[in-house]
């Protein structure tokens, strides 16, 4: 992730944030969007670890934590406060996935656009981690 060494200790203010590409959430056979949901977790865990390795302080690393919530199977990074949430919802033989992140548009449901879209997630998190926000929980 050369454009994580990029962007390390920059100061972002003026610079424009990458955004994830996203399309609106659709309803898929449950075995399309399970293996969507893992694909997209591995590639997230792989890349949390490169930009892990590039931050010089060990106490501010991205952390990836997996959860079950009912019928949706979720992943979050959580970066100095901030969280990007992917899951996918399960019922009736069907399922959907779902972004949310400060920085995107959540006020309907979308899901990542591709693999792609990880990539400027995580920077998203990154750039956006010394701006006034909410604290993730």
């Amino acid at each position: 992730m050369l454009r994580v060494a990029e962007v390390i200790g920059v100061d972002h203010a003026d610079e424009e944030l990458p955004t994830p590409a996203t399309r609106p959430s659709v309803l898929r056979p449950v075995n399309k969007g399970n293996d969507m949901q893992i694909a997209y977790r591995g590639l997230t865990e792989q890349l949390v670890c490169e930009v892990n390795a590039m931050l010089s302080d060990e106490d501010d690393h991205m952390s990836l934590v997996d959860d079950i919530i009912g019928n949706e199977m979720i992943f979050s990074v959580y970066y100095r406060g901030r969280a990007a949430v992917v899951s996918t919802v399960f019922g009736e033989g069907k399922a959907y996935g779902r972004v949310v992140a400060d920085g995107l548009d959540n006020s309907e449901p979308r899901e990542l656009a591709g693999p792609e879209s990880v990539q400027d997630l995580l920077l998203l998190l990154l750039m956006e981690s010394d701006t006034p926000r909410h604290p993730a929980h």
